[in-house]
């Protein structure tokens, strides 16, 4: 096949005459069909992408058909299991209906008389006796606080008050641990004051000193319930100092300002500022405010029967 060459010359640079020496023939260019079907990398590429991306989207709908049917089945158990083991119920669980409320009309109730007698009549299954029992004495409280090494308590009187001191050392280091108890009040029974100091100068026997401390109030007698003593012991043990009101007393527990190593525990009874009938007064001070107002109950006590003496 024979063709021919021509140069193609911008239309607006050709003159009148210039136009008439192009002759007027048509070229002709080689068929699309004869073109080779050649592939570069960048196609091929493209054609791999294409089918993974096909492929992924596949599996995923597969993969998400067979969890939709895992879960879905039993009326949706493995799905609320699912949700559960994450704590996730309050986002993707539905709410529980609410409980159906129903109102009924008030019901006026018969006459007494229509009731057998034995259910009207309140009565208690058994009598509740009171004892009164005698407390010891601040000098018997005192000699208790001895320990088995044979470190004896120092009890002095002074009027009408009295004053209980124990100490005890821990240890052979050069500055021993020790513990301190003073314990003061008035009358034969009445405790004003107690006070435990300890110092953890030698940290070998830190645990020692604070068992001793906290076994010291249940021996010197200060009624107590487990669950204050356990609060009590709790404090002492991890040394956190702190400041309540718990039962009848209050209680504060805290580090010397000279000293890191010396802890003070002070507990104060809050005696009974009302007889029996009378109204409460008002407490001089707000460390001595009760929570709740209330009036002061009195029981009847009687005293334990005298033991027959023995002939």
């Amino acid at each position: 096949m024979e063709i021919e060459r021509f140069e193609l010359v911008p239309y607006h640079g050709m003159r009148g005459a210039d136009r008439r020496t192009i002759p007027d023939r048509k070229l002709e260019l080689m068929p699309e069909e004869g073109k080779a079907d050649i592939l570069t990398p960048a196609d091929r590429r493209r054609r791999q992408r294409s089918a993974i991306l096909v492929f992924g989207l596949f599996l995923c709908i597969v993969l998400a058909a067979l969890a939709t049917t895992v879960l879905a089945v039993n009326n949706g158990r493995n799905y609320k299991r699912l949700v559960r083991q994450f704590a996730l119920e309050q986002y993707l669980l539905p709410a529980p209906p609410p409980p159906p409320l129903r109102i009924d009309k008030p019901r006026s109730l018969p006459p007494a008389e229509h009731y057998p007698p034995w259910l009207l009549n309140a009565g208690l299954e058994r009598s509740a006796v009171f004892e009164k029992i005698e407390a010891p004495s601040a000098e018997d409280r005192c000699e208790l606080l001895r320990d088995d090494r044979g470190t004896v308590p120092t009890f002095t009187r002074s009027g009408d008050g009295w004053e209980c001191l124990f100490f005890e050392t821990f240890g052979n280091a050069p500055e021993p641990a020790a513990l301190f108890i003073q314990a003061r009040g008035t009358e034969r029974d009445i405790v004003s004051s107690f006070r435990i100091k300890v110092s953890l100068t030698d940290l070998t026997m830190e645990l020692a000193v604070l068992s001793k401390a906290i076994g010291a109030t249940e021996r010197f007698g200060l009624p107590m319930t487990p669950e204050t003593r356990s609060y009590l012991i709790e404090k002492l043990a991890g040394r956190t100092e702190f400041s309540s009101i718990v039962e009848n007393y209050r209680m504060t527990f805290g580090r010397e300002i000279t000293d890191a190593r010396r802890y003070n525990l002070l507990i104060l009874p809050r005696r009974q500022m009302a007889s029996c009938g009378e109204h409460p007064s008002p407490p001089p001070d707000r460390w001595t405010t009760p929570i709740y107002r209330m009036p002061v109950g009195c029981l009847a006590l009687r005293s334990p029967p005298p033991q027959p003496s023995a002939s």
